[in-house]
C-alpha cells in the first residue's frame, strides 16, 4: 500500500466551488471534503454568511459536521457541546465554571474563507487572509445572462 502524495501547496491558494447554495440546509451543518481536507459547511445567522471550518472540534477531534446549529446560531459540537462562532472562536463550554474563558490557542477551529457567486458556495483552500487577493473562478457569461435580452 502506498501513501498518497501530499496536495501541492499551489493548489491550496485557490477558490473552489463546493456546493449549490440551493442544496445547502441553513439549519444544519454539512460535511464536505476539499483537497483531502474534511470540512464542515454551516450557515451563521449572525453574520448572514456561510462558514467553512476544518471538520474537527479542537477539544476531542470529533467531526463538527455531526453537531448542530444551536439557538444562538453557533456551531455546536455533538460530543461535549462546545459552541463556536463564525470566526472559529469557542464561545461556550457547558462544563466550564461560570466566568471562565476558553484559551484561544487550544479552543479555536481552523476557518476557511467562503464566498457566494452564481448560485454556488466557494471555499478558499489556503490561508483565509490570502483569499481576498485571489479572484473567484466565475464564468462571465453566467453573470451576463442575468441582464437578459
Amino acid at each position: 500500500m502506498t501513501a498518497s502524495a501530499p496536495i501541492p501547496t499551489a493548489w491550496r491558494d485557490h477558490w473552489y466551488p463546493v456546493a449549490y447554495l440551493r442544496d445547502l440546509d441553513r439549519g444544519r451543518p454539512t460535511a464536505f471534503t476539499l483537497l483531502e481536507q474534511d470540512l464542515v459547511l454551516w450557515w451563521e445567522g449572525a453574520s448572514g454568511q456561510w462558514r467553512a471550518f476544518a471538520d474537527l472540534c479542537p477539544h476531542r477531534l470529533v467531526p463538527l459536521s455531526e453537531g448542530r446549529i444551536n439557538s444562538e446560531g453557533q456551531l455546536e459540537c455533538p460530543y461535549h457541546g462546545w459552541c463556536f462562532d463564525g470566526e472559529g472562536r469557542c464561545r461556550r463550554i457547558p462544563q466550564a465554571p461560570p466566568g471562565s474563558r476558553p484559551s484561544e490557542q487550544r479552543s479555536a477551529c481552523q476557518s476557511f474563507a467562503t464566498a457566494e457567486a452564481q448560485g454556488l458556495l466557494f471555499v478558499f483552500a489556503g490561508e483565509a487572509p490570502q483569499a481576498s487577493a485571489v479572484p473567484l473562478p466565475t464564468v462571465p457569461v453566467l453573470d451576463d445572462s442575468a441582464d437578459g435580452p
